[in-house]
């Protein structure tokens, strides 16, 4: 018997990549009677109503918090499926992209299920590019190697939902692994879903480094709720300014790129690096401030 699926997506400015999502959900090879579409628009600019060409979408509005989990929240609120799938408008899902997430639940009787991301990259990528291809979004990795998972393909039974809470809404990156990582500290199951698929295309120079430099701002709070002090996590922020070693070029980078490439992919993962430290000390600065705040509030509380 096949269970609903409410599928959520968050969008801001991104409609015509949307458009293909969409189409692409439209054409699943899992039951279409049996598929939510909820997508969320977190304060876009353009109108994004004009993009979504299939009736049954659920169309709604997060404005008040700009992030993306914020918007994944409200989505939730109004779902109605026995299983949430997360993807992003900038990526495309497989034909049985719902039908394999499901089946990867099912079939090893777990909670959580993270999906493989894979990366269309143009014939003559950037160094960029091809650095986004191999670091971010790399479920596998974050499945077998930190117990967690992005939303960029997340299948998650209702339940856990229910029980966990829902994601923290004021980072704009990282509370996805967050929240993967407590619910596995909690005892729930999570599984790679191998087959599960969805592809985007890879970042270039700019966007790469944005999106470095937020990914960093939420890490001395997933560090903090880990169990690490602030002594530890300070050090560790400081450690992210080192220069990369040439050793993951090595392991994850095809033969094909000469060795002019290779020094260009070294400088965009040492300008990563940079960014994201840049991130790390914003988020260690406010969870200082969070703890001080913390501190004052039980001496007043005492007095």
């Amino acid at each position: 018997m096949n269970v609903t699926v409410s599928v959520i997506i968050p969008v801001l400015n991104n409609c015509t990549q949307l458009g293909e999502t969409l189409r692409a959900l439209s054409a699943q090879t899992y039951p279409l009677n049996h598929i939510e579409i909820i997508v969320v628009d977190n304060g876009s600019d353009e109108d994004i109503s004009g993009c979504i060409e299939n009736p049954t979408v659920k169309l709604l509005y997060e404005t008040e918090q700009k992030s993306p989990y914020a918007a994944r929240n409200k989505g939730m609120e109004i779902s109605s499926g026995a299983i949430i799938a997360f993807t992003d408008a900038n990526k495309t899902p497989a034909v049985n992209w719902i039908e394999e997430g499901v089946k990867s639940l099912s079939a090893q009787n777990a909670d959580i299920a993270g999906g493989n991301i894979d990366y269309s990259l143009p014939d003559h990528p950037s160094a960029s590019e091809v650095f986004d291809a191999t670091y971010f979004n790399n479920n596998r990795n974050l499945v077998f190697n930190e117990r967690a998972a992005v939303t960029g393909n997340l299948f998650v039974k209702r339940e856990l939902m229910e029980s966990t809470g829902r994601f923290h809404g004021k980072f704009r990156s990282g509370m996805d692994v967050w929240w993967t990582q407590q619910a596995v500290r909690k005892g729930y199951k999570l599984v790679f879903a191998e087959k599960a698929v969805v592809t985007c295309r890879p970042r270039k120079y700019t966007a790469l480094m944005r999106k470095s430099r937020r990914v960093g701002i939420s890490h001395p709070f997933i560090r903090k709720e880990a169990g690490d002090s602030l002594l530890k996590i300070t050090l560790t922020v400081i450690r992210t300014f080192t220069p990369p070693g040439f050793k993951w070029l090595k392991e994850k980078i095809s033969d094909d790129y000469d060795f002019f490439f290779c020094t260009k992919l070294w400088l965009v993962a040492w300008s990563y690096k940079c960014c994201l430290g840049i991130g790390r000390l914003q988020g260690l600065v406010l969870l200082k401030r969070f703890e001080q705040n913390k501190h004052g509030m039980f001496i007043r509380n005492r007095e």
